[in-house]
């Protein structure tokens, strides 16, 4: 029987189905598929800066995976608060397209904690896989009015796949196994994100170029992500330079 080659995705909702595909079996698959689900909304999404996903797993919020480190501050101030658009899209069940100046109403207690010079607009869509909320997909934006209407179709998309990913995880491994894996990778997270410092200030680029030399790294040595970070804080700590240096200049 002959094959037809598979076509190639062309449009954002093709390109997102494509990487939002396959089944997923344990933690370590999910925090993978998280990292590239975040990527691949930012990349499909017209005006979107940053993207970054809540889960709330054992009454506690989470950030288990984001594009750049700028959603983590925001993040932080939300949790910090107990509010604000990611929370009140996982606790009400709805989603939330607001621009911050509008948000001083709405949230004044995370306004107040939260620096918005570099973000200006934020939608939050719930994480529902049937009758369970897991958390929010929460999108950024630089400029106002970054997002409209026609955009919540893929994020609508994108935040149930997750969801459903999540909870075919918890089925698998459990509630308390689940955080206690999320709680690991936040600390890999943590060396991750020295990694890229080390390689943004040694090369002069910004957060995503280094991110993608780690990235590329890590898959042409097939490498985990967080072994690769660890070993460029080692070369920091003797004094030597082997990561990046054969993509960018010295």
């Amino acid at each position: 029987m002959t094959h037809q080659p598979s076509a190639v995705p062309t449009t954002p909702t093709e390109q997102l189905m494509a990487a939002l595909s396959g089944v997923l079996g344990s933690m370590e698959e999910l925090n993978a598929y998280l990292d590239g689900l975040v990527f691949a909304v930012r990349d499909n999404i017209d005006q979107c800066d940053a993207v970054g996903v809540t889960f709330v797993l054992e009454d506690r919020p989470r950030t288990a995976a984001y594009s750049t480190a700028r959603t983590l501050e925001i993040d932080a101030a939300q949790y910090a608060v107990g509010d604000g658009p990611c929370l009140d899209a996982y606790r009400n069940r709805r989603e939330n397209l607001v621009d911050m100046p509008a948000a001083h109403e709405r949230w004044p207690m995370f306004m107040s904690a939260v620096d918005t010079s570099q973000v200006q607009s934020l939608l939050a869509v719930p994480l529902l896989s049937g009758e369970r909320c897991f958390g929010a997909l929460n999108l950024y934006g630089m400029t106002r009015h970054a997002f409209d209407r026609a955009d919540l179709a893929l994020v609508r998309m994108a935040a149930s796949r997750a969801a459903d990913a999540l909870g075919s995880v918890l089925e698998i491994e459990g509630a308390r196994e689940v955080a206690a894996q999320m709680e690991q990778a936040m600390a890999s997270r943590a060396v991750i994100e020295q990694a890229k410092g080390v390689l943004m200030g040694r090369h002069s680029i910004d957060e995503t170029q280094a991110f993608e030399v780690l990235r590329r790294h890590s898959q042409n040595r097939n490498v985990k992500l967080r072994t690769l970070a660890a070993e460029i804080i080692s070369e920091v700590v003797h004094g030597v330079e082997r990561i990046g240096g054969d993509e960018l200049p010295a």
